[in-house]
């Protein structure tokens, strides 16, 4: 993605799962760090209607938003989401399943779900122990 902070945003591979039955999923294998990394995991489903929510505020950990489609697919993203970020509140038009990185300090939100014709999950991965924001 093009602009200032285009390169936290990365479209994951979706293989399909090698498990019963074969489910598309997405893959974020990270090798090391986990020893004595903590992480927050949070996970949520919008239906709609359109709604904005968060106000512009920063961590001082990594911070990974997972824009994802239905439960049934992950790619069937059938949205529009615009998230801003930096100080500057640059908007980004996410419209397909997509992995964003907020590293410590950058300023990020708020998220506009424009459209939701299809559910959406967002799940928000943090590696810190406690999700503490700072505005």
């Amino acid at each position: 993605m093009e602009g200032k902070y285009g390169k936290y945003f990365v479209n994951p591979s979706m293989p399909m799962g090698d498990f019963p039955p074969p489910a598309p999923r997405v893959v974020f294998d990270s090798e090391e760090g986990f020893g004595d990394t903590t992480f927050g995991f949070r996970y949520s489903y919008f239906t709609g209607p359109p709604f904005e929510f968060e106000e512009p505020h920063q961590h001082d950990y990594h911070q990974f938003l997972c824009f994802l489609g239905t439960p049934e697919n992950a790619r069937e993203f059938d949205a529009e989401v615009e998230l801003s970020m930096g100080e500057e509140g640059e908007k980004y038009l996410i419209d397909k399943t997509t992995i964003v990185h907020v590293p410590p300090g950058l300023v990020h939100t708020p998220i506009n779900f424009k459209r939701i014709d299809k559910p959406v999950l967002l799940v928000n991965i943090t590696l810190s122990p406690t999700y503490v924001k700072k505005i």
